[in-house]
Formats: structure tokens, C-alpha cells, sequence
């Protein structure tokens, strides 16, 4: 299949070494995906831990529930429509966290952004990137994730929050508890999210496509 086309996209670094196991790395070319901007009013208590988007099993819920318990004062903001049985998640948060579920609209989704003070993204390796992850980046909130196929990219490339090992719960607590501690940290994390917000566009992707298609002219 790949043999068929003279170049192949992919949106991270990481994707692209996966595919020069499959494709001639000539071929290959990373065009980073665009953050989705939007512009919530900051509504959050400094304490808000969020976790958006369609709630599936690679999605670690149960780790985010964990890291919040842990954190003095935290709360978890769990934000998104589930494809799977919440009972066990919402039994083993108690009171430190608020579930809004089922089909959001955008303003509701920009309401969740506007109250998250950080966004966690504890996924399993199963995808390369999260549209969820590119929505918060894109409202300014800074990310805690594990390094889990390209969704540590964009964090690393802006200094946009946190990347922790993959499963480890400790770490994701520990970065998680530096950014909601240290205002200093925490602002510099927002800085790198506004940093992707402004990079990171849909004008940016564009060009980047026309240029390579005036490769194959």
C-alpha cells in the first residue's frame, strides 16, 4: 500500500520512525497536526485536574482518578461521552470528582477548558495523537501526559506542562502536583500552551502541504 504513494504523511517524529519499518524513510514526512484554537473564559480555582474527550479504556482514566485522590485539594473534572461502564471510575473518585457525560456541544467543552487548570492525558499506547489533547493545548491549558506515541511532541516541543513515562501513576502525580503547587511552573506551562497555540495552526499545516505537494511537480 505505502509503495503506491511518492510521499506519506505522518503528525509526529515518533510516527515516522514506526512507518520507516514499513515505507522507504525518503517517502516519509511530519507535518505536526494543528492545536483546535479557542479562547474560554479562565474560570478555574487552581486546583481542577481535567480529563476530556470520549472516555474509552486506553484513555487511563483510573490513573488520572489515582494522581487527583493523591493531591491535596485537588478535584478531577472528568468531561466527555463514555463507550465504556463509568460505575467502577466514579466509585473509586468519590467526592474529588465531577462527571460530565455524554455528548458535549462546544460551548460545553469550552466551559470544561475554561475551569481546568491542568489537563491530564495518562493514555495507553494505542494512538499517535488526541484530539482532545490538541483542543486543550489550543484553549491555553497545559498537559500532563505519558509519553505515549506523538502526544508527547508538542508538549516537549512548547514546554506545554509535563511528559511522564508511560503507566508510571507516580510520576504523572508528582508533575501533575509541581504544576498545581508552583504558580511559577504553572505559568510557564500556560506560556508554552500559548506558544503551540500560536504555531501550531491550521495556516501553518496548509503551507506545509503545499509545499510538499510542489515537491512532486
Amino acid at each position: 500500500l505505502f509503495g503506491r504513494f511518492e510521499r506519506i504523511v505522518v503528525h509526529s517524529e515518533r510516527g515516522r520512525d514506526q512507518l520507516a519499518e514499513l515505507a522507504e524513510e525518503e517517502r516519509l514526512r511530519v507535518i505536526p497536526h494543528p492545536v483546535f484554537p479557542s479562547d474560554p473564559p479562565r474560570s478555574d480555582d487552581g486546583r481542577t485536574l481535567l480529563s476530556l474527550g470520549i472516555i474509552r479504556a486506553y484513555k487511563g482514566i483510573g490513573d488520572a482518578i489515582e494522581a487527583a485522590r493523591a493531591i491535596d485539594g485537588a478535584r478531577l473534572l472528568v468531561a466527555g461521552d463514555p463507550l465504556e461502564s463509568v460505575e467502577r471510575y466514579q466509585e473509586a473518585a468519590g467526592d474529588r470528582a465531577e462527571w460530565r457525560l455524554g455528548y458535549l456541544s462546544n460551548g460545553e467543552v469550552d466551559r470544561a477548558l475554561g475551569e481546568a487548570t491542568v489537563a491530564l492525558f495518562p493514555y495507553r499506547p494505542e494512538i499517535d495523537q488526541s484530539g482532545a489533547l490538541l483542543r486543550a493545548l489550543g484553549a491555553g491549558v497545559p498537559v500532563v501526559a505519558y509519553d505515549v506515541g506523538g502526544l508527547a511532541e508538542p508538549v516537549r516541543r512548547f514546554g506545554a506542562g509535563r511528559v511522564v513515562p508511560a503507566g508510571d501513576i507516580a510520576a504523572l502525580t508528582e508533575a501533575a502536583r509541581e504544576l498545581l503547587d508552583d504558580s511559577t511552573a504553572l505559568e510557564e506551562a500556560r506560556s508554552g500552551a500559548q506558544r503551540a497555540k500560536q504555531e501550531l495552526t491550521w495556516e501553518a499545516s496548509a503551507r506545509a502541504h503545499l509545499e510538499l505537494y510542489r515537491e512532486l511537480t
